[in-house]
């Protein structure tokens, strides 16, 4: 049974918005909690916050932190941010470390139904969902549903290869087929927040040169997980 309200797991600033934005918008007080929002200790300049438009990490974390609250405030969610570096930035957090933060930002908050990314492609979309299914498998968080990552969800073979790769661990996942979170698809006053909180994202919309703007609009998908201890154990990589 899904809460009436969510606390959904977002890699980056953008992904919650980007993947399950009709959702959020049909459970008002939902949690957003951003895995990677923390500062390097000294600014940096990348190729990907360049490409957005800024001279260096910090101007680009305090732009995307701006664009996250009006997204936010858009959906009628609150934000809730760990401090862990955006891979781009230096050497990722262990699995067991965000998994820690994130089981107790998730108590904090009334323990609502958890919504986690499948994990494609990118080294931080696939850290914060291990985490979320460490805590599942050991029952610290009982009742987790994983969103596909938009953007990468189309990308040929990605979503069933990792699939596969949560199956070998003993993670089953089930489409999800019918209700609440299918239900928002049909709500066009969701769909049409959602795409205004899309376009908060200015900077990284910048980024990927406006090339992702079909895939934003397509249906969400979800998965439910259940876990086969006899098929294996989820074993948590340590980053």
């Amino acid at each position: 049974m899904v809460s009436s309200t969510l606390f959904v797991v977002s890699p980056h600033f953008d992904d919650a918005a980007f993947g399950c934005g009709a959702a959020l918008a049909t459970h008002p007080r939902s949690i957003v909690c951003t895995v990677f929002a923390g500062a390097p200790t000294m600014p940096l300049s990348t190729s990907w916050d360049r490409r957005a438009g800024f001279l260096h990490s910090d101007a680009a974390l305090r732009a995307r932190q701006r664009e996250d609250d009006h997204a936010l405030d858009m959906l009628d969610a609150q934000p809730r941010r760990l401090p862990f570096l955006d891979s781009q930035y230096g050497a990722s957090p262990s699995c067991d470390a965000v998994a820690r933060a994130l089981d107790d930002a998730w108590k904090s908050c009334g323990r609502p139904t958890v919504l986690a990314p499948l994990g494609l492609y990118h080294s931080d979309h696939t850290l914060a969902s291990d985490a979320c299914c460490a805590l599942f498998v050991q029952d610290a968080m009982p009742d987790v549903i994983l969103y596909e990552d938009a953007l990468y969800r189309r990308m040929r073979h990605v979503a069933e290869e990792r699939r596969e790769a949560l199956a070998r661990r003993g993670l089953r996942l089930e489409l999800a087929t019918a209700g609440p979170l299918l239900d928002a698809q049909r709500n066009a006053r969701a769909a049409t927040r959602k795409w205004r909180s899309v376009r908060a994202y200015r900077s990284q919309l910048r980024a990927l040169d406006d090339a992702h703007p079909n895939d934003l609009v397509e249906p969400e998908r979800y998965w439910r997980l259940s876990f086969d201890g006899k098929a294996g154990r989820l074993r948590r990589t340590r980053r």
